[in-house]
């Protein structure tokens, strides 16, 4: 006799209930899948975050921060200096005593960087900050290239005053004429340099201190030039706070 078909052992509702459980099972599984994967995004960003905000923070404490103070403590320095070079010119004093006021004159030519805030922007990490820690850190940086800039030009200036020749009679007219030039463009580069600092070294310290050694190296520094006429540490800071009132 023919094998009779044998009956199917689950049920069409059986069946269905399988499906079900199988699709939920896909669907819990790719939902895990990406809540782990947002938690790993959020790790990252987080972890970017932290790392760009420490070099930010670096980079202003421990870098162009100290190098401001720098600039607040031998100000009176550099000034007082200038307007003796001055004095001596339109004095009619010899070659060589002009040549020796022009050469106790000197300023450090450094970068102002923004390096960490223009990495943080690239890699899109800026806009993980939240607004408000951003525009902290952007105030801070602001301006930064343009005291940059200016330090680069006191560098040529400088040279322009370091021209003086050092060998001959008198001191023409024309030379006098030069040498006023440059004092006065120094003048003016040393007065940018000292109110920008002024008023950013107050903004920078918002995020911390200051590198002590840092600092110091740079107070070092100028005193090697100018000696006591350099200012302390504290001294340099309460320029800020007047400027402030």
């Amino acid at each position: 006799m023919p094998n009779r078909p044998t009956k199917p052992t689950t049920s069409p509702r059986h069946d269905w209930r399988e499906n079900i459980r199988e699709v939920a099972i896909v669907v819990i599984g790719v939902f895990i899948a990406l809540v782990a994967q947002q938690a790993v995004e959020a790790w990252d960003w987080h972890q970017k975050v932290e790392v760009a905000d420490a070099a930010m923070r670096e980079e202003l404490l421990a870098d162009d921060g100290p190098q401001m103070v720098q600039r607040l403590a031998m100000h009176g320095c550099i000034a007082s200096l200038l307007d003796r070079i001055r004095a001596a010119v339109e004095g009619g004093a010899s070659r060589s005593e002009i040549a020796a006021l022009i050469d106790r004159y000197w300023v450090d030519d450094r970068t102002y960087d923004r390096i960490a805030l223009d990495a943080a922007q690239t890699a899109d990490v800026a806009s993980h900050l939240g607004e408000e820690r951003f525009t902290r850190f952007s105030t801070a940086y602001d301006r930064m290239g343009a005291l940059e800039e200016v330090n680069h030009r006191e560098a040529f200036d400088w040279a322009a005053l370091r021209s003086f020749r050092r060998s001959g009679g008198p001191v023409t007219d024309a030379e006098k004429d030069r040498l006023l030039s440059a004092i006065e463009a120094l003048r003016h580069d040393d007065m940018v340099m000292w109110l920008g600092s002024t008023r950013k070294i107050p903004v920078i310290r918002q995020f911390g201190r200051l590198d002590q050694r840092r600092v110091d190296g740079f107070l070092a520094d100028a005193r090697d030039h100018y000696g006591a006429c350099v200012l302390d540490y504290s001294m340099a800071l309460r320029q800020t706070h007047s400027t402030r009132m």
